[in-house]
């Protein structure tokens, strides 16, 4: 709903504006050129509205958009700091993650890794009790399959893909509850749920970075 209203008033704002400038009412060329990163400052609040918080990714698409607009409005280079900002945000995003990971016992067999590295990597998990499963691609694809797993109410997913692809694979009846940050990336849920999931259904948090790359959960290995 956000995103749609977002939308729709950038198009009702480029809409009048070009009928102001059609109607010489208005040069709208230097208008849009000049104020045109709003419409990215307008994107980071709706995501934030959206998540109700202020994550990081709000924050990033905030301050791009305020970076931008400053280097229209006043004349310096402002371009030759926003990369490297954006770089330090997300590195800095990246280590405090870390920190808020919960602790996963060595001997649970719910603590599952998986990580590729130029290349493809693939874990398969049989917990009783699965709890909790790190996995990353970098340059490559990792898949993490949790169909002949038993998720535990309240287990989590760590999911990270950079320039790279992660598929997180689970069991049919299992809600899912996807969030996360992309940064010129993407995450989706293409879980199915015939019927309805029942109000009892266990819940597997996702958390996703995607960096120049895609998360996807689903129930098969194949895309639906």
């Amino acid at each position: 709903m956000a995103v749609r209203m977002w939308l729709g008033g950038l198009l009702v704002a480029l809409g009048g504006l070009w009928l102001l400038d059609a109607t010489e009412v208005l040069d709208a060329g230097p208008v849009l050129e000049r104020w045109w990163p709003l419409a990215v400052v307008a994107l980071g609040a709706v995501g934030a509205v959206s998540q109700r918080r202020l994550g990081l990714g709000p924050v990033v698409v905030i301050g791009i958009g305020v970076v931008l607009l400053v280097d229209r409005l006043v004349e310096t280079d402002v371009d030759v700091y926003l990369w490297p900002l954006l770089a330090v945000a997300v590195g800095v995003y990246l280590l405090l993650s870390v920190g808020r990971r919960r602790p996963t016992d060595p001997s649970s067999p719910g603590g599952d890794s998986t990580f590729a590295l130029f290349g493809g990597s693939e874990t398969r998990s049989r917990s009783p009790h699965f709890q909790h499963a790190n996995v990353a691609a970098v340059m490559g694809g990792a898949t993490l399959d949790l169909r002949e797993a038993r998720v535990d109410p309240g287990a989590r997913v760590d999911a990270l893909a950079v320039f790279g692809g992660v598929d997180v694979i689970v069991p049919a009846g299992t809600r899912v509850a996807l969030h996360g940050l992309p940064v010129f990336g993407g995450y989706e849920d293409k879980t199915v749920a015939d019927g309805g999931l029942p109000a009892d259904a266990p819940v597997l948090d996702v958390s996703a970075t995607a960096i120049f790359g895609a998360v996807e959960v689903k129930n098969s290995p194949t895309r639906v």
